[in-house]
């Protein structure tokens, strides 16, 4: 890897490599890819199942291992920011041990913890393990996304992407709907085991089915940084999400911004011979991946704050169950799947600024249906608004993450999916912070719930709206995919073909 000069106005110090296998990568979605996608949604799906697969059983954990409550709550809050924190490791693992030996240990990792999980004897064990099991499913779409760009390269990197975005946007929707079943029939300990056969399988398929990679015995872990990023995400995850609920909130965010600031000043400075950062900030001097990793910003806004509010809202407003409240997001995660069935092939055809642009507004436009919305209006309108929501965002997202991507050196790639998925975490963490202390301040001030939800949808509606200012900047010509191509800021050019 090219040693770190923040003085460089290139990407690398070295001559680019062609991002994706090579100049003989077909265009078409071969049998191998395919095959290969199969491979990492079977561990994908697990991960993801796992994410969300807890949280209705918070309350069933406080009565059986006799804790409150509010302790309970930190299994599915610790596994969250353990997950997070573990994110900036994984482009060194890459680099370091190759695909293969890091998707395996990633999985091996979450197996245990499972496991663990389940033997649990008292809610401070369960915590601890379920930290444990973070740091192994953690790995996992940032290991996703950097072995299946890889192996597509620009050619079919769109396809690719959409390839996998249909099981990945559904898996989270089920997860509760499948958490309670298993509550309701086997037990709280199953819902820890239930993901094990689909590790198991995954390790399996791994072992032909990923490719090494090539790993490089000479790349250093740059320890400094991975002790500022990692608690820095974590600490900042934790204080945004109490704020307004815990008065020491402040402080926590306070020194996880002041560690990730910390980071961004070891990461820029000088360094001759030490090892490249654990996330490279020189991705940035790319305008497209600094388009793509800001609109991923934006984006973690929009659809993490929105899976926060719109399940409140059906409780609070409409008077929903909670598995209701669960179920009624499923039009959402429907719409994203569907729309993604055929937006990678466009993608890959068409520039990216307009379908961006056109999926934001879609997605706005659908979510100011709730900004009317009250304890009277037909389920029927808002599952139908819910379902365009997804339609919109979906539209936006394969673009979106292929632009980021496109254009990169290959070599770049595993740091670059670190990057991303870091902006997006963050995204997440201060939308839904700051769209729940203005929702909780609206509450306190008026005794109809459903004025202080119509103001903060208003907000959300905004904010995916503008969205569109940072998109109006993304390349509205086709991307040329000629392999190797690159321009002298690593980006690939735009084709002149219309």
């Amino acid at each position: 890897m090219a040693k770190h000069d923040p003085h460089s106005s290139a990407v690398s110090a070295d001559p680019p490599k062609p991002p994706g296998p090579g100049p003989s990568a077909p265009h078409r979605l071969d049998r191998p890819l395919i095959k290969l996608a199969a491979v990492l949604l079977v561990g994908s799906m697990a991960a993801l199942l796992d994410t969300t697969i807890v949280n209705v059983a918070v309350d069933h954990l406080s009565r059986e291992l006799d804790a409150p409550v509010s302790t309970a709550q930190w299994v599915a809050s610790a596994y969250l920011f353990s997950t997070a924190a573990v994110i900036p490791v994984t482009g060194w693992a890459i680099d370091r041990y190759g695909q293969r030996a890091t998707w395996i240990t990633a999985l091996v990792l979450f197996g245990v913890g499972s496991l663990l999980c389940s033997a649990a004897w008292s809610i401070e064990s369960l915590i601890v393990f379920r930290v444990f099991t973070g740091l192994g499913s953690g790995m996992v779409l940032p290991l996703v996304m950097t072995i299946l760009v890889q192996a597509a390269g620009p050619q079919r990197l769109g396809r690719a992407i959409g390839l996998i975005s249909v099981p990945i946007q559904l898996a989270p929707a089920l997860g509760p709907v499948l958490g309670g079943i298993v509550l309701d029939t086997l037990g709280w300990r199953w819902i820890f085991v239930i993901s094990v056969p689909f590790i198991l399988l995954a390790i399996a398929l791994a072992v032909r089915g990923v490719p090494r990679g090539t790993p490089r015995a000479t790349e250093r872990l740059d320890v400094v940084g991975l002790l500022l990023l990692s608690p820095g995400i974590a600490t900042l995850l934790y204080g945004l999400s109490v704020l307004g609920s815990s008065r020491p909130a402040p402080l926590f965010a306070g020194v996880g911004l002041l560690l990730i600031v910390g980071f961004v000043v070891h990461a820029l400075r000088e360094r001759p011979g030490g090892p490249p950062p654990v996330i490279d900030l020189r991705l940035f001097r790319n305008l497209l991946f600094r388009l793509g990793a800001l609109l991923m910003f934006v984006f973690g806004i929009c659809v993490w704050a929105g899976m926060f509010l719109l399940p409140l809202f059906f409780q609070q407003v409409q008077g929903t169950s909670a598995m209701t409240a669960g179920l009624l997001m499923a039009p959402m995660a429907a719409g994203v799947a569907l729309v993604n069935l055929f937006m990678g092939s466009v993608t890959d055809n068409v520039g990216p600024r307009y379908l961006v642009v056109g999926g934001l507004f879609v997605g706005a436009a659908a979510t100011a249906p709730f900004v009317l919305a009250g304890p009277d209006t037909s389920p029927a309108l808002l599952a139908a608004a819910m379902f365009v929501r997804g339609l919109g965002l979906g539209a936006a997202m394969v673009p979106m993450l292929a632009t980021a991507y496109r254009g990169l050196p290959s070599d770049r790639v595993p740091r670059a999916s670190s990057a991303l998925n870091v902006t997006q975490r963050l995204g997440a963490a201060i939308g839904t912070a700051v769209l729940a202390l203005l929702l909780a301040s609206l509450l306190a001030d008026t005794a109809r719930p459903e004025t202080a939800f119509q103001a903060t949808f208003a907000w959300m509606t905004g904010l995916t709206a503008a969205a569109m200012v940072p998109a109006m900047f993304l390349p509205s010509t086709r991307p040329d995919l000629t392999p190797g191509r690159t321009g002298p800021d690593g980006q690939t050019p735009p084709s002149s073909a219309p």
